[in-house]
């Protein structure tokens, strides 16, 4: 029954790409849905593609080992994010619009500094590609590691599965299908995330509660100054994440997206709250914790609380978390890429078609790195996370409200910022202050940079 829940769920996915695909007319309407996305696709899709399966896996397993103490980073990314819409959202919409109707974070930048050597655009594009295929890669072992859990079949099989299924239902309608299905990821998994903590509520009996440890007495144990910090900066990344930001552009009026806002920011502070509950009240129906795989607890509740169809759907909640930032983020670099090809070239081809052509070429290249699981590790993802926040996040924001930016300052901002993450990141076994998260250094490097370059290279 679980299996047959999860194949229904795939078939209506395929359906949807189908029929969005019919909608897909010209590379505007691929990169951004024509610009037509609605408030609550917009929220939902911003949203789905955001947290991935991280929120339904490795924080509900980071809870469940470690407490309340893992409350930071969660308070973080929720500070971030509203950062994002509040001062992000709307001026992005208005200004890729006005500079050059730019359908990409790369052109975007290209047309605002009047960039004729493209070597703004295919910097971010380089870049983008490089950060966003750990990424995927990353994703595709953790949807292959589940899909073979529950099915059995090798772990080979289930990678070439996954790529290939996600490359499907992304290359046939664009942002089109994946922000409709996203509506529908979104809602599934805000609805699983609130159903197993309210189910444990209303069925556990609390009076023996004392006789179990829920480490929710401090949210400070264990944790100096700088492991804090580190927590709470997450949230600068979001000024600098391409496939969420692409969500801002593509929405159909740039004053509905308060109405987005709300909506996201309610989906995701619920979503949180319900994935931080299930980790702590994961040791009331897991006592001995030592036994379990932590990541999974949230899917193995589901299999103690609720019948084989249901868990099923907590099943398919998690898997699209997974692949909803997997099609994020392979439709933005695909974009990306797909706007450094010649203009010669493009006025033969289709460009819609080399769009999915180049989309083809990222998975296999994911895929292919993906296929030893160990190459693969959540370092690489908060490293990737933390290199675009620091090197498009300070770019991205002094673009949009400095009349003072020109290219090289944006050039400089992006190099100095990536740098710094990753020079940042090889002195980390030195200890000390080089504990401190790579994208602290690295975003403030590249704002500095910028505001140096600013002042000394503005002609006004």
């Amino acid at each position: 029954m679980k299996l047959l829940v999860i194949l229904l769920y795939f078939i209506i996915i395929i359906l949807i790409g189908v029929f969005t695909t019919k909608k897909v007319k010209t590379s505007k309407d691929f990169a951004l849905g024509g610009r037509k996305l609605s408030p609550i696709s917009t929220a939902l899709g911003a949203g789905a593609a955001d947290m991935s399966g991280w929120i339904m896996m490795a924080l509900p397993g980071a809870v469940l080992l470690n407490g309340i103490q893992e409350i930071w980073l969660p308070i973080g990314l929720s500070i971030g994010a509203y950062l994002n819409w509040q001062f992000i959202a709307r001026i992005i919409r208005v200004n890729t619009k006005k500079y050059g109707d730019s359908i990409t974070i790369s052109s975007y930048l290209s047309n605002r500094f009047n960039d004729n050597s493209r070597i703004l655009k295919i910097t971010v594009s380089i870049i983008t590609t490089i950060f966003f295929i750990i990424y995927i890669a990353s994703a595709l072992v953790a949807l292959s590691f589940l899909i073979e859990t529950y099915t059995k079949f090798n772990y080979l099989y289930c990678l070439i599965f996954s790529s290939a299924f996600v490359l499907l239902y992304t290359s046939l309608g664009g942002l089109t299908t994946i922000n409709k299905i996203d509506v529908i990821q979104g809602t599934l998994m805000l609805f699983s995330l609130l159903l197993v903590p309210i189910t444990i509520i209303f069925n556990y009996d609390f009076n023996n509660i004392n006789n179990i440890n829920l480490n929710i007495t401090n949210p400070f144990s264990n944790l100096n100054y700088i492991s804090i910090i580190s927590l709470l900066s997450w949230g600068l990344g979001y000024f600098g994440q391409p496939h969420i930001l692409v969500r801002f552009m593509a929405i159909d009026k740039s004053k509905t997206l308060n109405i987005s806002k709300n909506i996201c920011m309610s989906w995701m502070i619920l979503s949180l709250i319900g994935s931080f509950f299930i980790g702590l009240f994961g040791r009331l129906l897991f006592t001995d914790i030592n036994n379990i795989n932590p990541e999974t607890i949230f899917l193995l509740s589901a299999d103690a609380l609720f019948p084989n169809w249901l868990s099923g759907v907590i099943l398919a909640a998690v898997i699209s978390a997974i692949m909803s930032t997997i099609s994020a983020q392979l439709h933005a670099t695909s974009c990306s890429l797909t706007e450094n090809f010649s203009i010669k070239i493009l006025n033969k081809l289709n460009k819609v078609w080399i769009i999915r052509i180049i989309m083809f070429f990222i998975i296999f290249i994911s895929a292919t790195y993906a296929s030893n699981p160990q190459n693969t590790v959540l370092q690489l993802v908060s490293l990737a996370w933390a290199g675009l926040g620091s090197a498009f996040g300070p770019t991205i924001l002094f673009s949009l409200y400095s009349k003072k930016m020109n290219k090289l300052s944006a050039l400089c901002g992006i190099f100095s910022g990536g740098f710094t993450v990753i020079f940042w990141h090889i002195l980390k076994s030195y200890g000390g202050i080089f504990n401190l998260y790579e994208i602290i250094p690295g975003f403030a490097i590249s704002c500095l940079t910028i505001f140096i370059l600013n002042h000394f290279t503005c002609k006004n």
